[in-house]
């Protein structure tokens, strides 16, 4: 049997209080004139079942949900409460909906809002303590005016990160971009050039990959990981020495939606230090590439240099060379 609490409605002129039934306890006061409310709420609940183990996508589920509460041409929020600590979260993108589900136990409890009336724009950011409604109803000390309310973010999702730090040499850096669909392109450009390296016959010339531009505003650029000069040792765990600016371009058009970079910074004071208690440091890179010490970021007479730029500003693995030499990416 399921048992529901009772809402008691008592009117009186010009007020209109909600009572618990349980404890006879106004929980909500309305300004009432002529018989209306000045401000009006609404309330409705709707339970339906989702195949846990299908692939939802979010514009699919914010279709459901608005087909289910006839919200059409109305904009609205989806939220729902945490299961293991009662938070309110927002649900906005395919990532956070699959975490929803999987938390579900087992069932979720979504909160449907329209826009600018959620719980956040109400009660403002920031606040030290919860709001008591009961105080605010029958009065209470003065509290702070309210603030300029600040939304929730739309989306948050993983952009780039450092991978790896106790395996790769401490001259380096491993770092991971990841592209979600028609975001910001990945915004840098590579090019041929010399790598200066320590061999027992002294310093050695050989032929290496760098980073020559970084797009205003791209993805690398954002994330501030990689810079100018820096040169490309892996690309996806594969090594870049012996192959040409054209292979190595393959290799990131097809990994672009997750693109892992190991990289030697032209500038190694953006490398930390020695880290006290680290022992036993190696890579999964080649001999060759343990022994880069000294990186030529260019050399202007060497031939290696007047090789073509490549553009990897626009990911589009379908597209072919240009017949200008760049390839958008």
């Amino acid at each position: 049997m399921v048992h529901e609490s009772f809402i008691w409605i008592f009117n009186w002129k010009l007020h209109c209080y909600i009572v618990n039934s349980a404890y006879k306890i106004p929980i909500i006061c309305i300004i009432m004139e002529n018989n209306t409310p000045l401000f009006q709420f609404d309330a409705e609940f709707r339970r339906f079942s989702l195949e846990r183990n299908s692939q939802h996508t979010f514009e699919e589920f914010s279709t459901l949900v608005e087909r289910l509460h006839s919200l059409k041409d109305i904009p609205f929020l989806v939220s729902y409460i945490d299961p293991s600590d009662q938070d309110l979260l927002p649900i906005n993108n395919d990532d956070n909906l699959r975490r929803a589900l999987v938390n579900a136990k087992p069932l979720l409890r979504v909160i449907i809002q329209r826009k600018g009336n959620s719980l956040e724009d109400l009660n403002g950011y920031g606040t030290l303590k919860p709001r008591n409604l009961i105080s605010t109803i029958l009065g209470g000390t003065p509290t702070k005016a309210k603030t300029l309310p600040i939304s929730n973010p739309h989306d948050f999702r993983q952009v780039s990160a450092i991978i790896d730090v106790d395996i790769v040499p401490e001259t380096c850096r491993r770092v991971r971009l990841l592209k979600h669909g028609s975001d910001k392109p990945l915004g840098f450009y590579i090019r041929d050039g010399t790598s200066v390296k320590v061999t027992q016959n002294g310093l050695e010339k050989i032929p290496g990959i760098f980073i020559s531009r970084l797009v205003p505003g791209g993805l690398a650029e954002s994330t501030g990981l990689l810079a100018v000069n820096d040169e490309v040792l892996e690309v996806n765990g594969i090594e870049v020495a012996g192959k040409t600016l054209d292979q190595v371009t393959d290799m990131m058009v097809a990994n672009s939606s997750n693109l892992i970079i190991t990289v030697k910074p032209a500038n190694q004071r953006t490398v930390g230090p020695p880290r006290r208690g680290s022992f036993g440091r190696s890579s999964h890179m080649s001999s060759g590439s343990h022994q880069s010490n000294t990186t030529a970021g260019s050399d202007p007479e060497d031939k290696y240099d007047q090789d073509e730029i490549v553009d990897l500003t626009q990911v589009n693995a379908e597209e072919s060379l240009k017949e200008d030499g760049i390839l958008h990416l």
